[in-house]
């Protein structure tokens, strides 16, 4: 019999938790491991999904089995609307929507680390053996998925200041301790 593979995600975001849930789906044991509090990073700040060429992305991955998409789907709050540099966008309830997906993720049986922020990885040879994450224990795995944000430049934020909601919120730029 085969041996599981465990998987570690380390980051939160919607790159994250798609991951973890393809993963997850294909049978691998799953970490998900995400350094605020909340899932999703900044997919919490604007709520908006399948406008412009997301629309039809979103279509493909849900035929895909991608079915993390009709989560968001299920906390829409409006379809199909237009606005300036948006067509057919849907938004969804930023309250509704981490609950929503931490709960599908849970219940395809993800284990879910949030509070989390891995500082460093330890390797056998040239292999990640695990991630050594801040005051937990490290996470052992076989393999280690990279999702850890594309939402701005820390360069940026750190040179012009903490300005926006996110800074608060769930910025990488910004250390709530």
């Amino acid at each position: 019999m085969a041996k599981v593979p465990r998987v570690i995600v380390v980051g939160g975001g919607w790159g994250g938790c798609a991951a973890a849930a393809a993963a997850r789906k294909a049978g691998a044991e799953v970490v998900l491991i995400e350094r605020a509090d909340m899932l999703l990073g900044t997919g919490l700040v604007g709520g908006i999904f399948r406008n412009n060429g997301r629309f039809t992305a979103s279509e493909k991955m849900l035929e895909m089995g991608a079915d993390i998409f009709a989560v968001m789907d299920r906390c829409a709050i409006h379809t199909n609307v237009e606005f300036p540099g948006h067509k057919h966008a849907s938004l969804y309830s930023v309250y509704k929507i981490e609950p929503a997906v931490r709960e599908y993720l849970t219940n395809l049986g993800v284990r879910i680390l949030t509070n989390a922020r891995v500082i460093d990885v330890a390797k056998e040879k040239d292999k990640i053996v695990c991630v050594v994450v801040e005051k937990h224990e490290p996470v052992h795995g076989d393999v280690f998925v990279d999702a850890t944000g594309t939402s701005a430049v820390p360069a940026n934020c750190t040179k012009y200041g903490n300005g926006c909601a996110m800074c608060i919120l769930r910025c990488h730029t910004s250390d709530p301790e």
